[in-house]
């Protein structure tokens, strides 16, 4: 008895919180991406891939807005950029916060952004690792 009542208890909440995973395709048959869906808003893990079947980016999404930390790839493979979304600020869209790096197709790092309260300080490097030059509050 307690597990047909515990049954009737949790029916409602998987009738009404419908989620899916969509995965579009590329012509050519390959994955172009894979997306959790929570009653039609995006919702969990998300993975982009380009034509030829590597990953071109990896995500999640809360209530629709990019969250988390989110990973770029350059069609070899190699890193193109890492950090995290904030998807509480207000608008649309989430907003870039702490500490983001960029790479170049090659796997070196050419440059860093620092995001705190929406005032962003840059760091340019060299192929060999020190400073080019600097950004401070985006100028």
């Amino acid at each position: 008895m307690k597990n047909i009542l515990f049954f009737f208890l949790l029916l409602p909440f998987f009738v009404f919180s419908q989620s899916e995973v969509k995965t579009e395709y590329w012509d050519n048959g390959e994955i172009l991406s894979q997306v959790h869906y929570k009653n039609g808003v995006r919702e969990g893990s998300c993975r982009y891939y380009y034509k030829n079947g590597i990953m071109m980016t990896e995500g999640f999404y809360l209530n629709g807005k990019m969250s988390g930390y989110w990973h770029s790839f350059h069609p070899n493979g190699n890193i193109e950029s890492k950090g995290k979304y904030d998807h509480r600020k207000s608008g649309v869209y989430s907003q870039k916060t702490g500490k983001w790096m960029y790479y170049d197709i090659e796997g070196h790092k050419i440059s860093e952004s620092t995001i705190i309260l929406g005032i962003e300080n840059i760091k340019f490097y060299n192929k060999d690792g020190s400073i080019k030059s600097n950004l401070l509050n985006g100028c």
